[in-house]
């Protein structure tokens, strides 16, 4: 038998080694090692043009970052077309280069998606917590205003002591080139045991400002000490004691304002502007501290507190109908009463907007009145009234041109650019608004909502859940779906029992309408009775009946911060009429004719539209 024909070495199959040898010749020849290279270094200045450029126009970090990532991104697809066209660049790509390149760009974005929602999603988490980012050093420039102690002999002098604090803030946060933390970051360290340094540290400041107020019978005392937290020694200290007026109250509370920014400039040499010093618009003491206790249960917002500021701050534009800070503090309250479920005004929205008005016509310069105008414009329409978005988003941005610093501003116009389903532009303006507030937690609870809305669940339940951990409740409902699809059983009672623990039957129905499969048309129609309309609490009432899958029982009036429309948990919700009839009451296809189309809705022939 013969032997078989010996295999030639040209026809046998590489070895690691010689399969490695190959490859090598292949980077050499195809000159990839010099085009990753030039590459680099061609990154490397855009980069660094990039940096400079960012730098002197004030570009956000966050477009430095997207852009270092895109060039991060270029390295696998440059090593791809070497591969290909290294030593013959004129050749056309063919389709698997094509499919290879694709692929890569693909796996690209979505690890830059990703990235970047989860560093939104931790951004907000800080802010909403009033800290600065790892590592970010706290400017000169920078400083907090902490709630002055009340040291009255009855200890009932809170909101004037608050007041005065508040007013200081305010003064100083307008200063050019000074970074001031807002009042709810500020004032959440209100009798904290924690130290000053460790206060600074979470608001990203470097000084902080700390006081007392005691009235006593016609005069006032009030002590003001300015500390520089790196060393955490007293830079200035100053105690005043005058007679009761308001003149002598803003007088105190503008020299002290001065005297900080003297401070600042002289000791650190930090650059900052003048304070721009309020006028103060009332002569009657009696009346001011009407208008403090009336802000100050506006700003602790709860349905009692709102129906006994809209009280105080009536008896204060009645004894003094010149006091424009009361009328625009009064048109806050009202426009966002009827959200509260209070009753006791006939038309709370043409009343705020008669506030307003009157605010603005003895000072044009407020910035909350013409919030207040634009949220009761989308208020108007939510009522099936003559409102307009156009003067809407008109108002709210003269409020901010006015105040760049209105938090209020910033959450009233992502509230009504998410009811029109402009979903990124809500977002931004409702971190523009924790950049504003760190600490406002609306502002925080909007992020979430929109992160949901927008499909980014894991980072809208990271919002939701540190919000919550808080003890922070409102619009909770709509999360409700998310935990049950999950499976989290225990995070779906949490979630109920915020919204409906005063009504253990409904709260049961809502769990088994979630959880049950054998929920049935009969349970459905014994718990709607559960829902009071009247008396609930309008946000609660609608979810109830989105849960139960009740939609042509819903209330007619939705307010502003209704997010069952842009939802896409509930199938069935997406496609009822009753959620296209809703679109269509507020007027939106007529807006989106005219401003264009959010990217889940598009004009299906001249007169309808579509939102699947």
């Amino acid at each position: 038998m013969s032997e078989p024909p010996a295999i030639k070495p040209a026809d046998a199959a590489p070895g690691p080694a010689g399969l490695l040898r190959a490859v090598w010749v292949h980077i050499k020849e195809h000159k990839m090692v010099q085009w990753t290279l030039a590459y680099l270094a061609v990154a490397y200045t855009l980069l660094h043009g990039a940096e400079l450029l960012a730098n002197s126009l004030s570009w956000p970090h966050s477009a430095l970052r997207l852009f270092t990532l895109l060039l991060i991104l270029g390295v696998p697809v440059v090593i791809t077309l070497a591969w290909y066209h290294g030593a013959r660049g004129h050749s056309r790509l063919n389709a698997t280069e094509i499919m290879v390149i694709m692929i890569l760009l693909a796996l690209g974005g979505v690890l830059i998606w990703r990235d970047t929602t989860t560093h939104r999603a931790a951004e907000a988490e800080r802010a909403a917590a009033g800290e600065e980012s790892p590592g970010a050093a706290a400017p000169a420039a920078s400083i907090a205003v902490l709630p002055f102690a009340d040291l009255s002999q009855t200890g009932d002098q809170g909101y004037f002591s608050d007041g005065v604090a508040e007013e200081i803030l305010n003064d100083l946060s307008h200063v050019s080139g000074l970074k001031v933390a807002s009042r709810t970051s500020s004032f959440q360290f209100r009798n904290t045991d924690i130290g000053i340094p460790e206060i600074a540290k979470k608001l990203g400041v470097r000084h902080i400002l700390e006081g007392s107020v005691r009235k006593a019978g016609d005069t006032v005392r009030i002590t003001a000490q300015l500390v520089d937290a790196a060393s955490d020694q007293h830079l200035w200290s100053q105690t005043f004691d005058r007679p009761l007026t308001t003149a002598n109250l803003f007088g105190i509370q503008d020299e002290i304002a001065t005297d900080i920014v003297q401070q600042l400039t002289s000791t650190l040499g930090a650059a900052v502007g003048k304070p721009a010093l309020p006028q103060a618009d009332t002569a009657s003491l009696d009346v001011y501290d009407l208008y403090l206790k009336g802000h100050a249960l506006f700003l602790a917002r709860t349905k009692p507190n709102l129906s006994e500021a809209a009280r105080l701050l009536r008896a204060a534009v009645d004894q003094d109908p010149k006091f424009a800070r009361a009328w625009e503090s009064l048109a806050a309250v009202l426009v966002i009463s009827r959200f509260w479920g209070l009753t006791e005004e006939e038309d709370y929205v043409r009343s705020a907007i008669q506030a307003a008005d009157q605010a603005l016509r003895l000072d044009p310069g407020l910035s909350l009145a013409y919030a207040v105008r634009g949220i009761a414009q989308a208020n108007l329409i939510a009522l099936g009234q003559q409102g307009s978005w156009q003067e809407a988003l008109a108002q709210l941005a003269e409020a901010l041109r006015r105040d760049p610093r209105n938090a209020s501003a910033y959450l009233w116009r992502a509230g009504t650019y998410f009811n029109l389903g402009y979903l990124e532009r809500a977002r931004q303006d409702a971190e523009r608004c924790l950049d504003a507030d760190a600490a406002y937690e609306l502002c925080y609870r909007t992020l979430a909502l929109v992160e949901l809305c927008a499909g980014r669940t894991d980072a809208a339940l990271r919002l939701y859940e540190a919000g919550m951990a808080r003890g922070y409740v409102n619009a909770d409902v709509y999360f409700a779906p998310v935990a049950a699809a999950r499976g989290d059983r225990l995070g779906l009672l949490g979630i109920l029992s915020q919204q409906y623990r005063a009504k253990p039957q409904l709260l049961q129905a809502l769990y088994r309408s979630l959880t049950d499969p054998a929920f049935g048309p009969q349970d459905r129609k014994e718990a709607l009775p559960l829902i009071d309309r009247q008396h609930d609490d309008p946000e609660a009432a609608m979810g109830g009946y989105w849960l139960l899958k009740a939609y042509d029982q819903m209330p007619g009036v939705v307010n502003d911060s209704l997010a069952v429309i842009w939802l896409r948990s509930d199938p069935d919700w997406l496609k009822s009429a009753v959620r296209k009839s809703v679109i269509e009451r507020w007027r939106m296809p007529e807006y989106w004719r005219a401003q264009g189309f959010p990217t889940q809705c598009k004009p299906v022939g001249r007169a309808d539209f579509a939102c699947p």
